[in-house]
């Protein structure tokens, strides 16, 4: 196979290099390794070396085929997955390297393998589940963020409401209502003031300027009526002294007929449309325990 001979034809004194540097390793850093678990993996990987393939895949297999693998030591395990990886991928198995590499990855994320021991389909399916994985690995951290997102702003929410249900809670109990009895003598009153009492605000206040209007203006013209009898005009100003006395008279009438007639008009739509009881808002004090309560639950 191509790969095969291309492994073949590796630098066999930089492999050597590497396997000793490895085997150091192990001595220095893997004391706890078990004796029979390195000389099984030096089997395993002397069955790669010499590129039989699937006595390499039962031998790794047989170190961390399982879950959990059956060597305990770490630096073992993920040499021993690398190996498998590639000699599963040399048989044809790309579905099971790749997850032998997932699971090297999984332990070790920021493993990397060196680009002069294997060949190029060994790094490119490493190198693509690397990038799986870290793209994974990303997307779940944007998951997990827009879940806590989700979550501060549900409190945030949540405080809100709480917030405005205490409001409310407090406007209810401090709002409250005096009521009062209408009264049919003051419905009687001229100058809207039934309609001020009935609550028809804009009725009264019409009511209330227009016969004040027309009691001024008949008030005015009946003083300057009276002056005018102490008046003793000559004969030449009698005609003119006569006009301006019937002019104050009549708009004195005038004047009159219309407060009478607009204060009569005012009294029978009080009575009409009178309102036994009229309702006003009043503000009422929380009782201790209540008001104590409230500034508890408030942050």
């Amino acid at each position: 196979m191509s790969t095969s001979s291309r492994v073949l034809r590796a630098d066999r004194f930089q492999s050597l290099l590497a396997a000793l540097a490895f085997s150091v390793g192990v001595a220095c850093f893997v004391a706890p390794a078990h004796a029979d678990d390195l000389g099984d993996f030096e089997q395993a990987r002397q069955a790669y070396e010499a590129q039989a393939y699937p006595r390499a895949v039962a031998a790794f297999s047989a170190l961390v085929g399982t879950n959990p693998p059956r060597i305990g030591d770490r630096l073992l395990v993920l040499e021993s997955r690398k190996y498998l990886a590639a000699s599963l991928l040399f048989v044809r198995e790309p579905a099971r390297a790749k997850e032998q590499f997932r699971l090297l990855l999984a332990e070790e994320p920021e493993y990397m393998l060196d680009p002069l021991a294997f060949p190029t389909e060994v790094l490119a399916l490493f190198e693509q589940t690397k990038s799986e994985m870290q793209r994974a690995a990303q997307a779940q951290l944007q998951e997990e963020q827009r879940r806590l997102e989700e979550t501060l702003r549900g409190r945030r929410d949540a405080e809100k409401q709480r917030r405005d249900n205490l409001a409310r809670l407090v406007g209810l109990a401090e709002q409250g209502e005096l009521r009062n009895q209408n009264s049919r003598w003051v419905a009687s009153l001229p100058f809207g003031i039934g309609q001020f009492q009935n609550g028809h605000s804009g009725l009264g206040v019409a009511l209330a300027m227009s016969q004040g209007i027309a009691a001024a203006v008949s008030g005015v013209s009946f003083l300057a009526h009276q002056r005018l009898r102490d008046e003793r005009p000559s004969p030449a100003l009698v005609d003119e002294a006569r006009q301006r006395e019937a002019l104050w008279r009549n708009t004195n009438i005038g004047a009159f007929a219309v407060f009478a007639g607009l204060a009569v008009l005012g009294i029978l739509d009080a009575h009409v449309r009178f309102v036994p009881e009229s309702v006003a808002p009043v503000r009422r004090q929380l009782p201790p325990d209540l008001q104590r309560w409230i500034e508890e639950q408030q942050p």
